[in-house]
C-alpha cells in the first residue's frame, strides 16, 4: 500500500517536471536560433520620421512582426513606439517593409519606418532598440 501511495505522489510530479524542462528547452532553442542586428539607421534634421534596417542573422523565422517592440527617442528619454500596419498610421507609430523577402527569415532585412510626433533635431543623439517576440534584441544610437 505504501509503495502505491508513494508512486501515485511521485510520478505526476516527475511528469510535470519533465514537461516543464521540455518547454524551457524549446524556448532556449528558439532564442538561440533567433538573432537580429540593426545594420543601419537614418534620420534627417527637421524630418518627422526615421528609418531602421534590422537584419535577421539567426536561423529562425521571426514572427509575428506586429509583436516586435520598437523603442526610440533622445538618449535618456526614449519610449516604446506602437506598431501601425502601414504608412497611414498616426504618429507616433512604426510600420515595416521586408526589403528582400516575403517573410522575416534568415538573411531577410526588415525596414522599420518610424513616424514621430516631433521632428528630429540636429546634434541630438537618439536611442533605438528592437526586441523580437521571444526577447532577442539589438540597440543602436543615431546622431542627427
Amino acid at each position: 500500500m505504501a509503495i502505491v501511495a508513494v508512486t501515485n505522489a511521485v510520478l505526476p510530479a516527475v511528469s510535470k517536471t519533465t514537461g516543464s524542462l521540455l518547454a524551457s528547452s524549446e524556448v532556449v532553442q528558439d532564442r538561440i536560433a533567433s538573432q537580429i542586428e540593426i545594420v543601419h539607421a537614418a534620420g534627417v534634421d527637421g524630418a518627422p520620421d526615421a528609418q531602421i534596417w534590422v537584419k535577421n542573422v539567426g536561423a529562425a523565422r521571426i514572427a509575428p512582426i506586429d509583436r516586435v517592440d520598437v523603442f526610440f527617442g533622445p538618449t535618456g528619454d526614449f519610449a516604446r513606439v506602437p506598431y501601425g500596419t502601414d504608412a497611414s498610421c498616426v504618429a507616433p507609430c512604426w510600420y515595416d517593409t521586408l526589403e528582400n523577402a516575403t517573410t522575416w527569415d534568415q538573411t531577410a532585412t526588415l525596414r522599420v519606418t518610424l513616424k514621430l510626433d516631433a521632428n528630429l533635431a540636429s546634434g541630438t543623439t537618439y536611442y533605438m532598440k528592437v526586441v523580437t517576440p521571444n526577447g532577442t534584441l539589438d540597440s543602436k544610437y543615431l546622431t542627427v
